[in-house]
């Protein structure tokens, strides 16, 4: 698709971007929260993938898909510093005629590429380019996985009694708590800079957060039902910060292809291991 962006959304990214040309940015995908910039430099649209938040990461992930950082390529990746990147952008045949983003859960665009320089990216702080000494290990792992979509259910029967069974047994007081806070905090996952974060990181804020880790692990069979909806994946932040046994965490490094599966993948695999260890 390409279209030009919206009244409405010239109005919003011209606030997020004041660097923009609004008039001269080409819609090239719809909003979705599904997706966000790094996967789509890779060729994803199912899944949301950040390899960490250091240059160091960008470095080793690109690496998997055959690329280098250079002084200039087709991918640019973004941030306030080396180690606190927030974007990136692609460029080449298919991404149009200039550099295109996938701004976090927020639209995709064409743009030129100084023209999201600011407060909210920050600017390119390195560019990578396909290599013709490396191999793209994570070439093959890309191309199953685009064959094998991410199931939308994944708990079997037992499963699911077995979360009905752990929700009942919560006081509720404590699950009506938890469900208000939640409802909340979800809501504030895509609104206003968070748009267009692509770092899960950054939802770690805010009080009602702040309240639903104050209410400690006995909320975690209630964490782990959220998280059982491919659509709450970005809760693993909240099961990440009151999971008190390290053993029952799931975390990819970059250089692990694991990290393909995104963090729908990696809230799958956390229901996974929850139950295993019941």
């Amino acid at each position: 698709m390409s279209r030009p962006m919206t009244s409405a959304e010239k109005q919003r990214f011209r606030g997020l971007f004041p660097n923009l040309n609004v008039d001269r940015a080409v819609v090239s995908g719809e909003v979705s929260t599904v997706y966000n910039c790094i996967a789509w430099t890779v060729g994803f649209v199912d899944r949301w993938l950040w390899p960490g938040g250091s240059l160091a990461h960008f470095d080793t992930f690109y690496q998997g898909f055959g690329f280098v950082r250079a002084s200039d390529g087709t991918i640019a990746a973004w941030g306030h510093s080396s180690s606190n990147l927030t974007h990136g952008s692609v460029s080449g045949p298919g991404h149009g005629l200039r550099w295109e983003s996938k701004c976090g859960g927020d639209l995709r665009i064409q743009h030129g590429l100084d023209e999201l320089v600011g407060s909210s990216y920050g600017r390119v702080v390195a560019f990578y380019r396909k290599s013709q000494l490396l191999t793209a290990a994570f070439a093959a792992v890309l191309e199953r996985s685009m064959k094998n979509k991410i199931a939308a259910s994944y708990l079997t029967a037992a499963q699911k009694k077995r979360l009905r069974q752990q929700r009942n047994a919560i006081s509720t007081d404590l699950q009506a708590a938890f469900d208000a806070a939640f409802s909340s905090w979800k809501g504030t996952w895509f609104s206003g800079g968070l748009a267009i974060s692509s770092d899960p990181h950054s939802r770690i804020v805010g009080k009602d957060f702040d309240a639903l880790v104050a209410l400690g692990p006995a909320i975690l069979p209630l964490v782990i039902e959220a998280l059982a909806d491919p659509d709450n994946f970005l809760a693993l932040q909240l099961y990440d910060a009151i999971q008190p046994n390290e053993r029952l965490l799931v975390q990819f490094g970059p250089e692990d292809e694991r990290i393909l599966e995104g963090e729908q993948g990696r809230a799958r695999r956390t229901v996974q291991t929850w139950f295993a260890n019941q």
